[in-house]
């Protein structure tokens, strides 16, 4: 499946006085059979209070490994 994935740290004073920064991940797929529509998926993580430790790593990874189980599914 084709899409788009992107990654992102945001900087704490970036978002309008937050403590802490974040990691964003997104993912936007196109809907099959329906072209023009698109789906977006958006995960986000403190990590441990430092968006660039191991632990948010391991979420962001986490987070890949999930969406590369998607699927469509026409019910």
């Amino acid at each position: 499946m084709r899409g788009v994935r992107t990654e992102r740290t945001v900087a704490a004073d970036a978002l309008g006085g937050g403590e802490l920064g974040s990691r964003r991940v997104e993912y936007v797929v196109p809907v099959p059979g329906d072209h023009g529509r698109w789906f977006g998926v958006v995960f986000s993580t403190l990590g441990a209070g430092d968006p660039k430790d191991e632990i948010a790593d391991l979420f962001v990874e986490l987070f890949d490994a999930m969406m590369s189980t998607f699927r469509w599914r026409r019910s």
